[in-house]
Parts: C-alpha cells; sequence; structure tokens
C-alpha cells in the first residue's frame, strides 16, 4: 500500500514540476540520491538537504526550454533544476549498491551523454549479435570447470552494475576462457571474459576483483559502444568475422609430453595457443570496441577504485595487479600489440597515475586458484613453453599448494630442458614426491613418467621394475570398470610397455 502511495505521489509530482508531458522522455526511472545544496538556489540556504527523484530530457514545444532536467525535492516540495545547475549539488555518500552507480551516472553526466547520443538501440542489438556469434565460437577454448566458474562469478556479482540504466539493452555475465595471457574482456553485450592466464598471474581476490571493477567501469561508461561508434561501424559484419574467425578451436592439443596420452593429469584435452590466438586477438578487440585510449582506461580505473572501496574490497587491488601484468609481458619481452592492453607503456601510465604500487597476496585466493596455475602450465607445456611451465609450477611449490600433477609437470619442463646428471636427479626427488602426494592412489603418469626418465639416466633395471609395475597397474585399471574409450588407452599403454620391456632385456 505505501509503495502504491508512493507512486501515487511521484505521479502528482511530475505533474506539478511539469515532467507529465509526452514530450518528454524518461532517463533515470524512478531514484533517490541524497545531497546538499552548495549555495544559495532559488531562495534555499547552502546546506539545504536535497533528494533527486529522477532525470528526464524535455523536448522542444513543451512547456520548458529543451534540455535535460532534474527532478529534484527540496523540503518537500519539488522543483525541476536544468543540467547546468547539478553542480550546486553536493552528494552525498552512496547508501546502496544502486545508489552507488547512480552517483557515477551523476557524476560523470551519463544522462547528459545518453541524452545527446541516443542509446543507439538499433546498433547494440547488431553487436550483440556479433557478441553472441563470437561467444559461440569461444565455446571451443571454454575453461570447464564448475568450481572456478562458481568463484570468478561471485567476485564478478559483488560488482555487477545491474539494473542501473532501464535503457540498456545488454546482459550481464562472465566466463572463464582458456588463454595462457593474463588478460580480462568487457564485450559490448555485457559478457566479461576472463583467461585462465588472469587467474594465474593474479595473487589476491582484491587484485581480480579490481580488474573485473575496471572492466565494469568501461561498460558503465559505454566505451565499448562508443569507441565501435566511432571507429568501425561501416565494416560488413559478415566479412569481419569471415576474415578474422575462418580458423575455430576445435583442436585440441594433448596435455602429455612424450606420448598423446589424454588422461595425463586428469585435465583432458586443452585448447592449443594457436587456436586460442586465432580467437582472441587484436583485431577482435579492436572491432568490439575494447581498444580503449589511455584517457578511457584512467577513467575507468579511477571509478573501479571507488567502486572496490564501496564493495569493500582493497582499492590497491588494481595498481598491484596491472604491475603483474605488466611484469608478465615485460618477461616475454612483449611491450607492443597487447591483445588486452595496447602496450606496457600504456599499463605503465596507468599504474603512474594509480599511485604507489603494492604487492598484495592472499592465500585462500592462491588455494582457489591452484588448479589453473596447474592447467595453464600444462596448457604452456603443450605448446613448448618449458620455462613458462616450469615457472607456473614453482609457484604452487613455494605457495605450499602443488599436488602430485604438479610435480609430475615440473619433471616434464625440466627434462624437456635439460639431460645433466643434476637435473636428472632432481626429476627423480621430483616424481619421489610426487608418489608422496599421490598416496595409495596410483598417479600413472608418475609411473610413465619415471620410466622415460631412469632410461634417460641408463638405469635400464630400475626403469624395468618400474615398467612392469606400470603394466600391472593399467591391468587393474582395466578392470575396475573403466570405459571403452579408458579401455582403449590402457591396452594402447600395456602395448607400448611391453614392447619397450623387450627391448630393455636386449640392451
Amino acid at each position: 500500500m505505501k509503495r502504491f502511495l508512493f507512486f501515487v505521489f511521484f505521479a502528482t509530482f511530475l505533474v506539478q514540476v511539469g515532467f507529465a508531458d509526452n514530450r518528454q522522455k524518461d532517463l533515470s526511472g524512478i531514484i533517490a540520491i541524497k545531497g546538499e545544496l552548495q549555495q544559495v538556489y532559488e531562495n534555499y540556504p547552502t546546506g539545504t538537504p536535497v533528494i533527486i527523484r529522477k532525470v528526464v530530457k524535455m523536448g522542444p514545444g513543451s512547456e520548458r526550454t529543451a534540455g535535460v532536467y532534474y527532478a529534484v525535492e527540496i523540503n518537500g516540495l519539488q522543483i525541476p533544476m536544468p543540467k547546468e545547475n547539478l553542480k550546486m549539488i553536493k552528494l552525498a555518500p552512496p547508501e546502496t549498491f544502486s545508489d552507488f552507480w547512480q552517483h557515477i551516472y551523476l557524476e560523470q553526466h551519463l544522462y547528459e551523454y545518453f541524452s545527446e547520443t541516443g542509446y543507439r538501440t538499433e546498433l547494440r542489438q547488431e553487436v550483440d549479435e556479433e557478441c553472441l556469434d563470437y561467444l559461440n565460437k569461444l565455446n571451443g577454448i571454454a575453461y570447464k570447470d564448475d568450481y572456478i566458474t562458481s568463484y570468478v562469478q561471485s567476485i564478478f556479482a559483488k560488482l555487477a552494475a545491474n539494473n542501473i540504466d532501464p535503457n540498456r539493452i545488454e546482459r550481464l555475465n562472465v566466463r572463464v576462457i582458456q588463454s595462457p595471457d593474463p588478460d580480462a574482456y568487457m564485450l559490448p553485450n555485457g559478457s566479461m571474459l576472463v583467461s585462465t592466464g588472469l587467474l594465474s598471474t593474479l595473487d589476491s581476490e582484491d587484485e581480480l576483483a579490481a580488474i573485473i571493477a575496471n572492466e565494469m567501469a568501461h561498460y558503465v561508461l559505454d566505451h565499448q559502444i562508443n569507441n565501435i561508434y566511432r571507429a568501425e561501424r561501416n565494416v560488413q559484419r559478415a566479412a569481419f568475422w569471415g576474415s578474422i574467425l575462418a580458423a575455430t578451436a576445435d583442436a585440441a592439443f594433448d596435455v602429455a609430453y612424450w606420448n598423446d596420452d589424454d588422461k595425463a593429469l586428469g585435465i583432458g584435452a586443452i585448447a592449443s595457443i594457436g587456436s586460442i590466438a586465432t580467437l582472441v586477438n587484436v583485431r577482435v578487440v579492436d572491432r568490439l570496441g575494447m581498444n580503449y585510449k589511455v584517457k578511457q582506461e584512467i577513467s575507468a580505473d579511477r571509478i573501479a577504485e571507488k567502486l572496490l572501496a564501496f564493495r569493500g574490497f582493497n582499492p590497491d587491488g588494481l595498481s598491484s595487479a596491472l604491475s603483474k601484468i605488466t611484469a608478465y609481458y615485460d618477461k616475454q619481452k612483449r611491450t607492443n600489440d597487447l591483445t588486452r592492453y595496447g602496450s606496457i607503456k600504456n599499463l605503465q601510465k596507468r599504474i603512474e597515475k594509480i599511485g604507489e604500487v603494492q604487492n598484495l597476496s592472499n592465500h585462500p585466493y592462491l588455494k582457489a586458484t591452484s588448479d589453473i596455475v596447474t592447467f595453464n602450465a600444462a596448457m604452456n607445456l603443450s605448446d613448448q613453453r618449458y620455462q613458462a611451465a616450469a615457472q607456473l609450477i614453482q609457484k604452487n611449490i613455494d605457495n605450499n599448494l602443488a599436488t602430485d600433477n604438479d610435480y609430475v609437470l615440473l619433471t616434464k619442463a625440466e627434462m624437456a630442458l635439460y639431460n645433466t646428471n643434476e637435473i636428472n636427479e632432481k626429476c627423480l626427488t621430483l616424481l619421489q614426491k610426487a608418489q608422496e602426494l599421490a598416496g595409495d592412489s596410483p598417479n600413472l603418469d608418475i609411473y610413465k613418467q619415471k620410466i622415460l626418465l631412469l632410461l634417460r639416466m641408463n638405469k635400464q633395471a630400475k626403469a624395468a621394475d618400474t615398467l612392469k609395475e606400470y603394466i600391472t597397474l593399467l591391468s587393474k585399471f582395466q578392470e575396475q570398470g573403466a570405459s571403452n574409450e579408458d579401455k582403449d588407452w590402457a591396452a594402447k599403454e600395456m602395448g607400448w610397455g611391453n614392447q619397450l620391456l623387450d627391448k630393455i632385456s636386449r640392451m
């Protein structure tokens, strides 16, 4: 009943102030942003409390001059305030999350922006179709893990600017994709992409929240649609997608290094880095309006810091995250044509504007993302980026989060890079550690790798003994109700093992 009476009151209010007119357009819906006058306005003294109730655009022919007006309540009376007088109001700190985004709309003059440009609904619908086509192609490199997806979604949901503008058609959501590079993208239709590389590079939830907050700010400020409108609106859609997305990410590389063992690590097939680069590239970023100017990035960073503080995250997470992303690309000797960030120089400019760089780390985050670190290491290993793979695994080891699979991966990377007595002994120790962590659940990949290592060390007798254990375990695996596919794999491995055993006996 109270809500009904409020709407009756508000409708009466609109009539009183001359806003109930078919020549006016509602820009905000009903809002209630509190503040106070910073100077005398229409005989109301400085410090008088006010409430902004609505923002409308008056068209030609109405009783008032055409333009944007704010419906302002002062001392129980309602008056229309022209947009140029909004500076006379000092906004009170936002009380709710909805208030926060309405504050951003007011402070960034977004109502005036949309009043001048319109919402470009037709363009938004066309771009949404392009984004959906693109997202369908990205299914081939989706990271499919319900826990990680839910974890990222939980942080995204704390920052998402849902339902802040009734005139915008985007639907906010987030997806995790396979990619070694530490990037995140807010597509112009509201879909955000977070790479496994980003999750692996960062060390805290505050840092991840900061990157999400920055992307959310770009969305709220409408940077993507504005950039598309100004840059490439005349490009034929079919021709564009046909030229840069001819290849798809259907191809997958096996995780194992010495054979096509898709059982290795229990991870399954991962997308090739080449296929990922085909789908996530500078031209796609440009076309979808995500190649931001430094000025746009800095503006989004400022809003991101406010958002982080309001939602209880550490605003220093932004400088910390950007510094780690910079370090990643610097280590790779990549200074320009960064898919999402343009150049290291751009990143450094942003960090300078933000201020002193912090180095944040949080063990619960590291624990939550340790499997992602393993996955990215496997991705790098499959692409023969052995040092990158080893560095990622070392991160899990340093944080006391390494699993038996991590130690196997590190062994593969070390064996691919070196062949010295010292390294071989080190790898044997790594595999022993993997065996300890595996416990009573035998990891077949440990045995396979140990066999190859012992042969490299010219320890044929020990290799033969380990090979016999491996064959026995494969036989038990077959008897445990494995699927036909698993049985075929085990049979293939047993055939390989018996052949190798025969070869060793003739050495």
